[in-house]
This record gives C-alpha cells, structure tokens and sequence, in this order.
C-alpha cells in the first residue's frame, strides 16, 4: 500500500511514515520476513529526507517490530514473545519459556569465585569480600539470546557450583536437586533503558534499542536470600501480561 504524507498537518513526516508502516505491520498486510522499502525508495515515494526515512525505520527497529541487516534491508520481524502469568514470583526463565510455550537455553560466559563487592554483599547479607559464586549466562529462547543473566552465589552455600555444568540449565531446578535448596520467592525490581555497545554487541541490535533491566532477590521461606541476580532482556522481543485485581 502506497504511503501518503500530510503536508498539512503538524504530526512530523516521520511519525506519520512510522505509523503507516505499522499498521501495515499489526494489520498483517507485511508479515514476519517480508521487506519494507529502502531509505532511498521511502525518499523516492514520499519525498521526505533521507534522514526521515532513517528514522522512521530505526523507531520501527527499537521497537521490536522490524530488524535492519546491514547490506540487505528492513524486514517484519517475528512477533514478540508474550511472557504470561508474570504476577507468579519465584518462577524460572526456564518455567516462564514453557509457559509461553518456548524452550529456554542458556550459554554460560562466566563461571567463578570471587570476593563479594559491598553491592553485591549487601544484598547478599554477606560481609564485602567474602567468598561467592559469580555466573554469567546468556539466555536464549527458541534457539534466540533474549537476555544477559549476572548471578551471584554464597559460596557457603553452594560449594562447588563454580564447577557445574549449567549450559542450557535450570539453575534453579539444579540447586534444589543437588543442594536441596531453592528460593521460596523473588523480589524483582524493573527498570527501562537502551542498549549500550555491550548490549548491542551480545544482541545485535543497534545501540539505543530498548531493553528492560531487572533486579531479583531470590530468598527462602525464612527471607534468608540465596541469589543476587542482574538480567538485562531484549525489549525488542518481549511484552509481559500482567493481571491485577483490585482489593475490596
């Protein structure tokens, strides 16, 4: 469908490109894999600067809803996974993919002991500089990285986990089984940022693109916390459903 600009209204010409382009995408009139046009036939079509097509695409690829391959276009992307049931706490990345009906994976980066920093021994309850247990992994779904995972460890609890092999791992699952122990309940806190070169590097997307930073303390029954972890997902290929009931 051919893109029609108002010149008359006050809405820049790249938000009225973006949002036509859109609906074309929720619509279903593009679907996943198809081609949207170049900068240089958005210029052709609509008359606008090279500049506005670019960003049009690009808050379109922040977005989530196309992907940009450099030397070869803008696609529609896949649809975002919907992480269901989100209001559960305590529940694994590898429980919430299958309840999305995804399988989890993961690719650890980083395995070993170190000595615990004031943040992290803070929310540890462990003095600065004793002994835990640092994992970064990768998180994938569907074969995708979907998230960044920094975990921390006391090591006086879990000796030896340094040593596990965790790829595609349930960690939680792991502890349970062969520590007998597994956090009872998470507290997660939330943030929204954009990608930095780091980010970008180990999602490839491009630098600015969204992604959610959670938080989580994982704790037993008795508010005892067992694991400090820092996720970084890809706000590009997530929505969360919450529900919330109001208290009578």
């Amino acid at each position: 469908m051919p893109l029609r600009l108002d010149t008359t209204s006050p809405i820049p010409f790249y938000y009225q490109i973006r949002e036509q382009l859109r609906q074309q995408i929720t619509s279903g009139q593009l679907e996943p894999g198809d081609a949207l046009p170049s900068e240089a036939q958005l210029c052709t079509e609509t008359g606008v600067s090279r500049m506005t097509a670019r960003q049009a695409l690009t808050q379109l690829a922040n977005e989530g809803l196309v992907i940009r391959q450099r030397g070869r276009g803008t696609f529609v992307a896949a649809p975002k996974t919907i992480l269901p049931n989100m209001q559960v706490t305590g529940m694994s990345y590898t429980e919430i993919m299958g309840q999305a009906g995804m399988s989890a994976g993961a690719r650890v980066l980083a395995q070993e002991v170190i000595p615990a920093s004031a943040e992290v021994a803070a929310q540890l309850r462990l003095a600065t500089g004793e002994r835990i247990i640092r994992i970064v992994r990768t998180r994938l779904a569907a074969g995708v990285i979907m998230s960044l995972e920094t975990s921390f460890y006391p090591y006086s609890l879990f000796p030896n986990l340094a040593e596990a092999d965790l790829t595609d791992a349930s960690i939680y699952r792991f502890l349970e089984q062969r520590y007998g122990i597994a956090p009872a309940y998470a507290v997660d806190t939330i943030e929204i940022s954009v990608a930095g070169a780091y980010e970008a590097e180990n999602f490839k997307v491009n630098e600015g693109a969204p992604i959610v930073l959670v938080t989580t303390l994982g704790c037993l029954a008795n508010d005892t916390p067992v694991v400090f972890t820092q996720t970084i997902h890809r706000g590009d290929r997530f929505r969360a459903s919450l529900r919330r009931e109001r208290q009578k």
